[in-house]
């Protein structure tokens, strides 16, 4: 290992001499000031701030190398703080990576056929990065917090993403990590559309075959939604258990994943938003022992889904407390599609549903056992086809 001590101060890319340091080389791209892409180096900051007045592409670029470490810096002003590419073994430990790319007026993204792997800009991107370890950062005020596109078995492990514009922490075919104990917090940007209109922005968002990871522990609060895995029309995020986290006060849904299959919610906190879980087109989705109170809406809704499972969930204080449907035909007309819509309903507290406890349309076939049911406008409605 090579052990890098940088001299406390603060640099822009003028004033940084990266030959004052073994193991450092001049910058080959414009508009960073460290460059790393030698195995073994272990970067300490110790304090020093590192600028980019605005106008800086990378404070540290780290590239095609392994066992590299950055510590104990500050970096901001920069279009990415720190970006990381084709590095294994990479950790990143008690960093502030705030102040950097966060465009207050971005409204809705392009949803375009091919993902944008490159981003807008942020705190901390990781593209082809495995077994990383980023730990202990702060990255506030950017546009993505911490961003992963194509890595993989990486440990992002409380962190503070929070005020993020877009999204906290981004995974986009990323599989196999381990998102723990982060904070994500106000994560959100409005349009002009309507008062719930956040553009997608999220605490925690996966896409385009972000699959198998582990999201647990994490404060996701006050965020466009705290949780989403999200489709448009790329391939789906499957597998991935999402547990012991709280995405309250979200203006849109505390948990969303769409045409999506296999994913576990367990033990997570989906109060006080617009709806508790929204998860149109899941299959094979479990939601067991979570708390879901005070939704302005319903506490879960589902659009044609099926083969799901909702079990010992609290669900309390909600429009609806779990409704399940899909598009009926008019009368005399043939069903739009003949998929057996199966659902397990089990052990659940459904209570104080201004409108119903559980509203059904006549195509799900739902298995009904030990629910409790008290205090409902009505505790279950089966619309017939």
């Amino acid at each position: 290992m090579t052990q890098i001590n940088v001299i406390p101060d603060r640099y822009t890319g003028n004033t940084f001499k990266p030959s004052q340091y073994a193991g450092l080389r001049a910058p080959s791209t414009p508009g960073t000031v460290i460059e790393v892409c030698t195995d073994g180096i272990v970067l300490d900051l110790a304090g020093s701030v590192l600028d980019g007045e605005g106008k800086g592409s990378a404070g540290i670029w780290v590239h095609d190398c392994s066992s590299v470490t950055i510590l104990n810096g500050i970096v901001f002003g920069f279009h990415y703080g720190i970006r990381a590419e084709n590095v294994s073994n990479l950790t990143i430990r008690g960093c502030v990576v705030s102040d950097n790319t966060n465009p207050r007026d971005a409204g809705w993204l392009p949803d375009t056929d091919a993902p944008v792997e490159e981003g807008f800009g942020g705190g901390i991107y990781l593209r082809e990065v495995r077994h990383g370890t980023i730990t202990g950062n702060q990255v506030n005020n950017n546009f993505n917090g911490i961003s992963l596109v194509r890595s993989e078995y990486n440990a992002i492990r409380a962190n503070n993403a929070s005020y993020s514009g877009n999204v906290g922490i981004y995974l986009l075919r990323s599989s196999h990590n381990e998102i723990l104990d982060n904070r994500a917090e106000h994560c959100i940007r409005y349009t002009d559309r309507f008062w719930c209109d956040t553009a997608d922005s999220a605490g925690i968002l996966l896409e385009d075959g972000s699959n198998h990871n582990r999201i647990a522990g994490n404060n996701l609060l006050y965020s466009g939604d705290g949780f989403f895995i999200r489709a448009h029309n790329r391939e789906p995020s499957n597998h991935n258990v999402i547990t012991g986290n709280d995405a309250s006060y979200s203006p849109n849904n505390a948990f969303e994943a769409v045409f999506s299959s296999g994913n576990v919610f367990e033990d997570n906190v989906a109060n006080c938003s617009n709806y508790g879980f929204w998860l149109g087109y899941s299959t094979d989705t479990e939601v067991r022992n979570n708390e879901i109170r005070a939704n302005r809406f319903d506490g879960i809704a589902i659009e044609h889904g099926r083969d799901n499972r909702i079990e010992d969930n609290r669900i309390e204080g909600n429009r609806n407390g779990i409704r399940l449907w899909s598009y009926l035909p008019a009368q005399g007309h043939a069903p739009r599609d003949k998929q057996t819509r199966n659902y397990v309903i089990t052990g659940n507290r459904i209570r104080d549903s201004r409108d119903c406890g559980l509203a059904v349309t006549g195509d799900h076939e739902v298995s009904l056992t030990a629910n409790g049911f008290e205090g409902n406008g009505r505790d279950y409605v089966r619309q017939t086809v």
